[in-house]
């Protein structure tokens, strides 16, 4: 094993700068969230607002929340271009 130290704020979550407060890092994603501007479309605004729910959430709880938000994005595209939604390609 190597004993050489990590570069400050590298370090795995919970043993150096950069993982004393895992939670923190969420904080600071919800945050910037805040002061997202809008996209021009309430439908798709509604829909990016449930990842504010993510750090309140445990990770295992993170993929339904993303399942959902893509359903909703894939809807609004749908409406937007009938012929795009759902393709890849």
């Amino acid at each position: 094993m190597d004993d050489q130290a990590l570069p400050a704020g590298t370090g795995p979550a919970g043993t150096g700068p950069a993982g004393d407060d895992p939670a923190g890092d969420d904080q600071k994603v919800a945050a910037a969230r805040v002061g997202a501007p809008g996209t021009g479309d309430p439908r798709v605004d509604a829909a990016l607002r449930q990842l504010d729910r993510l750090p309140g959430l445990p990770v295992g709880e993170h993929a339904p929340v993303f399942e959902r938000l893509h359903a909703e994005l894939t809807e609004v595209l749908g409406d937007t271009d009938p012929e795009s939604a759902g393709t890849s390609g």
